[in-house]
């Protein structure tokens, strides 16, 4: 298994909250490159908007890469209102993929609108939207992942059962400790199951608090670097283990308590210390 981070909140003008997006990209793009680097991380994951960025500057991307020894290995997209928007944008990573070489792409189902039910209807719809990225990926020697996710259309274990039932592309899943946790799931069962259909092909790491009635305005600000919180990652890396899963570990934290740089270091001592990778 190979360790990775996901950057994106480094290209943000707002430490430890979503702000916009870094008025200096390039710079923060490195400086993320840099930090994890120093961190001990050699492979990265990030967010739509790096292909966007180095759009015009494919020789520029390689070569910030190959100074801080860093590969890029999976870009992450997301479904929004918009599908026309959402489809050129994929282009636009897949695109990306092929100028540098990597195979893999993260989608985020839609947000929910506060309150919403969410219908067989509205799930058939994301289905259909994600077969046709997924088709886009799959001529194009890109292997999709669906990012079940917190918030979205698809978040709990039934939702996910009905969204791989019918879709008709071969989609697999990103599985993420700490949504799957926020989503009222355990990591080890869920993992488990996945794992053993061949579905899950992607692994997202990060923590949670232990109180469920803390940031009840928004209750992903309850995610934590790895070790800070309850999330039985010896449990998590069994289970991997077992079904002989090779791929990426890829450590994530939308919300940093101290900055990005702290995050991804305490992560990264917790991975080497307790997990021994």
């Amino acid at each position: 298994m190979k360790v990775a981070y996901t950057a994106w909140s480094w290209l943000q003008d707002e430490y430890n909250n979503w702000g916009p997006v870094s008025h200096l990209p390039k710079r923060d793009f490195e400086q993320s490159l840099r930090d994890l680097k120093d961190c001990g991380y050699e492979y990265m994951e990030n967010f739509n908007i790096v292909s966007e960025i180095y759009e015009n500057d494919r020789e520029e991307f390689d070569e910030v890469m190959k100074k801080y020894n860093m590969e890029f290995v999976c870009i992450y997209h997301y479904l929004t209102d918009d599908f026309q928007k959402d489809m050129a944008i994929a282009k636009r990573c897949v695109r990306f993929a092929k100028e540098h070489g990597f195979v893999l792409m993260n989608l985020e189902p839609p947000r929910k609108k506060p309150g919403q039910v969410v219908t067989d209807a509205d799930l058939l719809t994301v289905c259909g939207k994600a077969d046709e990225i997924a088709k886009l990926c799959r001529d194009n020697g890109i292997e999709l992942n669906l990012h079940p996710h917190w918030g979205t259309y698809i978040e709990a274990e039934k939702q996910i059962d009905y969204f791989l039932a019918h879709i008709k592309e071969n989609i697999g899943l990103c599985l993420d400790t700490a949504h799957t946790v926020l989503c009222g799931m355990e990591p080890a069962y869920l993992f488990d199951k996945y794992l053993g259909t061949g579905k899950a092909r992607y692994i997202h790491l990060k923590d949670i608090n232990g109180d469920p009635d803390s940031y009840p305005e928004y209750p992903p600000r309850r995610f934590r670097a790895l070790g800070q919180g309850v999330i039985d990652f010896p449990g998590v890396l069994k289970v991997l283990e077992d079904h002989g899963y090779d791929g990426y570990l890829t450590v994530e934290l939308d919300f940093n308590r101290v900055n990005n740089y702290e995050s991804a270091r305490t992560s990264r001592k917790y991975i080497h210390d307790i997990l021994g990778l």
